[in-house]
């Protein structure tokens, strides 16, 4: 590949040590660790989780979602259940603002400098509205984190656009990450987006047309770089699919 050819990168997203079924030639270049949304290991346990990625995909970036308490609100319906959790008074949490917020990017950065990470994804709810608090919001938050050794990659739910989300994040250095396939298997309107999660269509499986489909699209869109991340329970199986599909686009 020519130096001034899109790059794309290929990716899984796991959400623990038991989705990590890939083989060592599965051209992995990244993976989500989804499971730090609700449940950041301390810096210990993320450091042996990383090795033994790496022991499946050794030249894998380990990307960590930071911590549901950063973006999320109580009345947003997470369930921690028996997971890690804070005790966060009346102050609350979420939106990414309030100590609770603060403490939650804290133990974020503890877990993806502990998976050697070059980035951190988080995930903002749909009350996370786009009006104007939610754009001073993030805008302080991005702020705020000048000095951290990640990039930032945002996935907007709800309301928000991808064209959207880019046109406002983008200038202030935050990557977007959306959704590349509808539940049927239909392909979305991806514009503005650096980062794609492919779930498959029907029963989770890619099929060889949808692959070709989005190889193509791409091809089209002319992008300078795109991560393409595949997750579920064919995650690997899809990902294989879509490299075949690539090589030949």
């Amino acid at each position: 590949m020519k130096d001034d050819e899109p790059k794309t990168r290929l990716g899984v997203v796991i959400d623990g040590e038991a989705s990590l079924v890939g083989r060592k030639d599965d051209p992995v270049e990244f993976v989500i660790v989804r499971s730090t949304f609700l449940n950041p290991p301390r810096a210990a346990a993320a450091k042996r989780l990383a090795a033994r990625i790496r022991g499946r995909h050794p030249d894998a970036e380990v990307i960590p979602y930071a911590w549901h308490y950063l973006s999320h609100e109580a009345s947003d319906g997470i369930e921690v259940g028996q997971n890690r959790s804070l005790d966060l008074g009346p102050e609350g949490s979420g939106h990414l603002r309030g100590p609770g917020a603060e403490q939650a990017w804290v133990v974020t950065k503890i877990c993806a400098e502990a998976f050697d990470a070059s980035h951190v994804i988080f995930r903002t709810p749909p009350s996370f509205s786009p009006g104007a608090l939610s754009r001073r919001r993030l805008t302080a938050f991005v702020q705020s984190c000048a000095d951290d050794p990640f990039g930032l990659v945002w996935e907007p739910m709800g309301v928000w656009t991808l064209a959207e989300a880019s046109a406002f994040a983008g200038p202030l250095g935050v990557e977007i990450m959306g959704q590349a396939l509808a539940m049927s298997g239909q392909l979305l309107d991806f514009g503005g987006a650096q980062w794609l999660r492919v779930s498959g269509g029907k029963q989770g499986r890619l099929r060889a047309s949808q692959a070709e489909m989005l190889a193509i699209e791409l091809a089209d869109a002319g992008l300078e770089q795109l991560s393409i991340a595949f997750e579920g329970p064919r995650a690997y199986a899809n990902l294989r699919e879509f490299h075949r599909a690539l090589a030949l686009v």
